[in-house]
């Protein structure tokens, strides 16, 4: 695939817009385990025709912790996307703004989603960093959205 800001493009997310997981929060001084439900989507510089679009530049990540707890990041920004046989999109050294009642501040996000074709199901790892040494970590699995799609920038949607 192509080099630059662009080198594929790709349209990611979860059928229901929600799947059950587990996230680990380590801190400084501690760590804490939360089970719950998370959302995911992502989309970079994706068209649906023959081209990859720069300006389209946007991920976000929401859990809700079954005790109520929230962490999301949200203004997701790309750093580095790879794209590999239409079944794996890679983000490394994006950035997002963590918001809830568990983490705030500037994050550094990297994440992996990959496609089991036979099932149609995805296993998405996600690991933020913040500025002051927090991370953030999960994987999952869940159904794949009708609409996600994983591609070179010459490639459209569609039959």
């Amino acid at each position: 695939m192509g080099n630059g800001p662009c080198p594929c493009k790709f349209l990611l997310g979860i059928e229901g817009q929600d799947a059950p997981a587990t996230v680990t929060v380590t801190g400084p001084n501690d760590e804490t385990t939360f089970t719950g439900t998370i959302n995911f989507s992502a989309e970079q510089c994706f068209t649906g025709g023959p081209m990859c679009n720069p300006a389209v530049n946007n991920f976000e990540i929401a859990f809700e912790a079954n005790n109520g707890d929230t962490i999301n990041f949200t203004d997701g920004r790309r750093g580095t996307i790879a794209c590999f046989d239409n079944t794996l999109a890679t983000l490394m050294d994006g950035t997002a703004q963590a918001t809830g009642n568990v983490l705030d501040g500037n994050f550094t996000v990297d994440f992996s989603y990959t496609i089991d074709p036979a099932t149609d199901e995805a296993t998405i790892v996600i690991m933020a960093i913040g500025e002051d040494g927090t991370v953030f970590q999960t994987i999952f699995d869940a159904p794949i959205s009708p609409q996600t799609f994983i591609g070179d920038c010459d490639e459209t949607v569609g039959p």
